[in-house]
């Protein structure tokens, strides 16, 4: 399964080819360096508030649409390489019932 960041790459290029721009006109469109809208659709680059904005309006359609083909998570997703190292799970505390006390 792709994460949302290519999700997001990949509806900024379907969006983009709907409107037969290339990534040179939509980075103009949107005051970006003619490089940034592969990356962004290659999913090597994020975007910011702002950035999310100027795309939306460079592509004519409104910010939810951006985000039609990412999935709803119910929880963020772990970061990569912050793995807490050393600790163990947390100990439970067995009730009286469970002991048999």
């Amino acid at each position: 399964m792709l994460d949302a960041l290519a999700l997001f790459g990949r509806q900024v290029r379907r969006l983009r080819i709907e409107r037969h721009l290339s990534q040179e006109k939509l980075a103009e469109m949107c005051d970006f360096h003619r490089n940034q809208i592969g990356r962004i659709e290659r999913a090597e680059q994020t975007v910011s508030f702002d950035g999310l904005l100027q795309l939306s309006y460079g592509l004519a359609v409104s910010p939810s649409e951006m985000f039609k083909l990412v999935p709803v998570q119910k929880r963020l997703p772990a970061k990569k390489g912050k793995a807490k190292e050393g600790k163990s799970k947390p100990k439970t505390v067995a009730t009286k019932r469970e002991t048999g006390l």
